[in-house]
């Protein structure tokens, strides 16, 4: 059912009977507080209760960690599954029955069926032919690594026989056409001729599942000599490399349980630690995560560790995958394995206790990156020093802790016999965090958090109630849109809801339901706002009107500010390069600009508040 398309008025009567409080109770105790509903969040750990729910607005926001959003978005993001898996269930759930489908649809949809059937019944095919007469190398290879019959249960290990259409005839008798083994990755098509032959031979197998646990692809490890060592299934329909983590479906319980998820890079490796207690481990299909990869661990947990090979191409992986869980806001570990061995073979040989220590002594991503530079460059010369400083200042400015990012940059410059003011320096001139900017996602997904520096509180809290008022004040709308332009709003997510509305209205939108708004937001984040939006407190009728010229008032006092600040510059600038005349009549702007703000401050009678839950301020801008 993943892919289907359904269409709106079917999405409309799937919200309209799905009670967001009826269905949140499912899965969360709530306790109703004034308007709202509170409980504890089913997105991340927390004693204090965080998670609230609007039953009028038929939203949900936590406070806690950002998420919000519709009860199709709950669905989504509790149940793990894609926008129409959610709808389905919801739909399942509200007993109504699913619309017909198109003809494109049915034929995707058989597609998809047949080619899952085709992977099921290779399954049963291989783990057969394991335990046959021809499977013996298989099972002594297995045995040799030192892999339980337990595990080879578990994950259903299995092996394709060196013949060339052993599969093809099993899939034959059990109605599965050739054509179809071909689009399943299972066969190859000749080049001349008619027919296809098996694609594995002679190889021990690890199938590979989705999250649902059925087996979309293939890997196959050689048992002789042949090439490749390692052949893997190609892209079809149901399996893309980029996108499946292997094992995720056996260990999503376990990093659910520990909040953390241990990345490897191999199949032996993952089958391994899950066999050594170490059961909320993955592996990436290859040499390096994928951002797609990135956003399927997100989802689970946010505490990353690394464990790939110490070789060269170990080490390259290990860099890339950083950088991109980084990027997308999670906190990265990385284990120290020793050159020449693998997490299968250290454990085998080193035991549970010592890889229990190279987890736990797993270093965070500024000191893994220190410690690669050293051995790369050595700091035994001054430019060997000189370049370790250089490299390192990217991964300090991409700390978005101050307090981190400080005691980072005072150890690095001790080590290596620099001030710390001038590494200061190069990070500042560096940009950054430090300039107010939350490195760039490497992803499009779900942010983890809205880090707005302090000087940007104040708007973005005015932004909020902006979008508050206009969106549940009606009689707002006008005004707001005649002294605010589309075109004068920034990047903060609160912003990029404001503008959306806005650009909404001059479209002649005048319906702004907040499940079919979220829909057309541009990202998550705007998307976090307006879920925050809805479990304030209603904003009092008699309040309208002042909090609408207030915030207006200070909006346009922030942008004065900021202007007074580029001119200036631009003033300092002109002036060595000796245009005096031009910068006199910046000058003269400049002092406009300055009585502007200082009218604008004495007619402001305004406290921005700064509880999200109880005064309607945002605890997003209370970070960072």
């Amino acid at each position: 059912m993943t892919g289907r398309v359904f269409p709106p008025d079917f999405i409309a009567a799937v919200r309209a009977a799905s009670d967001i409080v009826d269905v949140v109770s499912d899965y969360v105790r709530l306790k109703k507080v004034g308007q709202n509903y509170v409980g504890l969040c089913p997105f991340h750990n927390e004693d204090t209760p965080s998670f609230t729910v609007n039953r009028g607005k038929q939203m949900f926001y936590c406070f806690g960690c950002n998420a919000g959003g519709d009860v199709i978005e709950f669905i989504k993001q509790r149940e793990r599954v894609d926008f129409p898996e959610a709808v389905r269930l919801l739909a399942e759930r509200a007993h109504l029955p699913l619309p017909a489908r198109t003809k494109e649809d049915e034929e995707r949809w058989r597609e998809r069926e047949e080619l899952y059937y085709a992977n099921a019944l290779a399954l049963e095919y291989f783990r057969a032919e394991l335990n046959r007469p021809d499977g013996e190398a298989a099972r002594r290879y297995l045995e040799r690594r030192g892999i339980a019959p337990a595990q080879v249960e578990d994950f259903g290990l299995g092996y394709a026989p060196a013949r060339w259409d052993g599969l093809l005839s099993y899939l034959e008798k059990r109605g599965i056409p050739p054509q179809t083994a071909v689009r399943a990755g299972l066969a190859v098509a000749r080049q001349q001729g008619n027919g296809a032959y098996d694609r594995f031979r002679d190889r021990l197998m690890f199938p590979i599942r989705d999250l649902r646990g059925r087996v979309i692809a293939f890997g196959g490890r050689v048992l002789g000599n042949g090439e490749p060592k390692y052949l893997n299934s190609p892209e079809t329909p149901i399996y893309s490399k980029g996108r499946t983590l292997y094992a995720l479906d056996r260990a999503r319980a376990s990093i659910e349980k520990e909040n953390r998820v241990l990345v490897v890079e191999g199949y032996l490796d993952a089958v391994t630690c899950h066999q050594f207690g170490f059961t909320w481990t993955v592996a990436s299909l290859g040499t390096a995560l994928t951002r797609e990869q990135v956003d399927l661990l997100k989802r689970f947990s946010t505490e990353v560790f690394i464990g790939y090979d110490a070789d060269a191409a170990g080490q390259a992986a290990t860099v890339r995958g950083l950088e991109l869980t980084r990027a997308a806001g999670c906190r990265v570990r990385v284990l120290q394995v020793p050159v020449g061995k693998d997490p299968d073979e250290f454990l085998h040989t080193e035991g549970r206790e010592a890889f229990a220590a190279l987890v736990e002594g797993a270093l965070p991503l500024p000191d893994y990156h220190y410690q690669r530079l050293v051995a790369k460059h050595g700091k035994e010369t001054l430019e060997g020093r000189v370049a370790i400083a250089r490299e390192m200042v990217p991964v300090l400015a991409g700390i978005e802790s101050a307090v981190e990012r400080e005691e980072y940059t005072r150890r690095v410059a001790q080590d290596l016999g620099l001030r710390v003011e001038a590494l200061a320096a190069e990070i500042r001139r560096s940009g950054g965090v430090e300039r107010g900017k939350r490195p760039e996602r490497a992803n499009k997904g779900p942010a983890v958090s809205f880090l707005v520096p302090a000087p940007r509180r104040a708007e973005a809290e005015a932004l909020m109630r902006l979008s508050q008022l206009f969106i549940f004040c009606p009689q707002t709308r006008a005004q707001i849109a005649a002294e605010i332009a589309p075109e004068k709003l920034g990047n903060l997510p609160q912003a990029v809801l404001l503008r959306t509305l806005l650009e909404l209205f001059q479209e002649g939108e005048q319906e702004f339901s907040l499940p079919t708004l979220s829909e057309r937001l541009p990202d998550q984040g705007a998307r976090e706002c307006l879920a925050e939006l809805a479990v304030r407190e209603d904003v009092p009728s008699e309040a309208v009107d002042k909090l609408l010229a207030d915030y207006l008032r200070l909006l346009r006092r922030l942008w004065v500010e900021e202007e007074i600040e580029r001119l200036k510059k631009e003033i300092i600038s002109l002036n060595r390069e000796g245009k005096n005349e031009a910068s006199a009549n910046l000058i003269r702007r400049l002092n406009d600009l300055h009585r502007e703000a200082n009218r604008l401050k004495q007619a402001a009678q305004l406290t921005i508040p700064t509880d999200g839950r109880k005064e309607g301020g945002t605890r997003r801008a209370q970070k960072g």
